[in-house]
Order: structure tokens, then sequence, then C-alpha cells
């Protein structure tokens, strides 16, 4: 069975990282009942915006790690419809295992019903991008025979990390930070506006148009090599 199934030994190891994660953070943003936190005198810090920025950080990660993985399988010329279906399997097979999680953190979030559903979609935007970005990073880097690991996680690391932390450093690049997922799900949580929203969303798209088109010029100039 090849890697790249959403059945195979790799795949396996791969969801039960997410929901292990993922599990976690859950637990460490439910709010104990007030009489059962008195009677243990729990000082622990209790985040309910833990387990939304988790989810997404995690499901980045693992799309990541996925992305790598079908470069590593696929045909040379994969067709990019082949390539999205194949890409939007694991991502929905993921969903569908994370989604007790995803039903039982309606009570953390703000607005419940609404931003569940923003939190869901961005996630399948977000994810869409990073494992295309991955698989055209490993590719690439297969390509020249050199390894694509600290590029691929490097990359995920400087997505996340460099549009937040711009966009906190001066209140004229703030629009900046919901470029980041980490930023998207911070304002979300504290109840972005739908510019801020509508932002978050264009990242990722405009990232993914961007690969795909990108993918078919350096395909032919493999083809070509």
């Amino acid at each position: 069975m090849r890697s790249d199934t959403v059945f195979s030994t790799s795949s396996l190891q791969a969801y039960l990282s997410l929901i292990f994660l993922c599990g976690a953070a859950l637990a460490a943003s439910i709010q104990p009942a007030a009489r059962i936190a008195e009677l243990h005198g729990s000082v622990m810090p209790y985040a309910p915006g833990l387990f939304p920025l988790s989810f997404v950080l995690l499901f980045g990660l693992f799309s990541i790690n996925r992305g790598a993985v079908i470069a590593s399988n696929a045909a040379p010329h994969i067709s990019q419809s082949k390539l999205v279906l194949r890409i939007l399997e694991h991502i929905a097979y993921g969903l569908v295992l994370l989604s007790p999680y995803l039903i039982y953190s309606r009570a953390l979030l703000p607005n419940t019903g609404v931003d569940l559903f923003l939190l869901v979609v961005y996630s399948i935007i977000s994810a869409l991008f990073f494992c295309l970005l991955s698989f055209r990073l490993e590719r690439r880097g297969d390509h020249w025979k050199k390894g694509s690991f600290l590029l691929r996680y490097g990359s995920f690391l400087a997505f996340c990390l460099v549009p937040f932390g711009l966009g906190i450093s001066h209140s004229s690049l703030r629009f900046l930070v919901t470029a980041s997922p980490a930023g998207f799900v911070t304002q979300l949580m504290g109840g972005a506006s739908a510019l801020e929203l509508a932002s978050g969303f264009l990242v990722p798209l405009l990232g993914i148009l961007w690969i795909l088109t990108r993918r078919q010029r350096f395909d032919r100039r493999h083809h070509a090599v």
C-alpha cells in the first residue's frame, strides 16, 4: 500500500498524532466546574482559545507532512485535479476524525456556530495551501537532489510568525495579523471584523492559485530537462 493513501501506516501515524495533540489542547482549554476547581484548589490557567489555535496550527503541520508524502509517491506529472483531490481526501479524513473535538469546542468559541464554521473553512483552505506548498518544495528538492525538510517546516513557521509579528509591531501593519494562521484564530476569537476575516481567507487562496500556476511552469521546465 502506498504511503500517501489515507489508510497507510504513514497516514495512520499522522492521524493518531493529530488526534492526540488536538485532544490534549482541547482538554487544556476546558474550564472545570467551579466547585471541582475549588475542591482541588487548582491554580492551573485555562485558555479557551488554546484548542482553536492548536487545531489550525497542528492541521497545518499535518498538511505539510502529507504534502511531502504525496510528492514522494505521486506520478511525475500528476494532473492538478488529481493532486488537489488527493490532498482534499487527506484533509477530509482528518476533519472527520477530529469532528467530535470540533463539535465539543463550540462552547469555547464566542459566536459558536458562525465561528466554528469559519474556523473549519479556514482550516481547509490553509491546509490545502500548506499541502501544495509542501508538495512543491518536496518535488523541487527531489529535482535538485536536496532535502526539503528544513525548508518545508521553516516556511510553515515563517508563514505563521512573520506576518503576525509584523502586524503587532505597528498599528499601520495590523492588517498583516490575519495573514498568519495564528493571527487569524486570535482575531476570530476576539471578534474580527469582516475585512480582517476576508484578508485572512484571501492570503491562502492567493497562495493556492500562485502555487498551482507556478507548478505548471515548473513541470514544463522539468519535462524539458
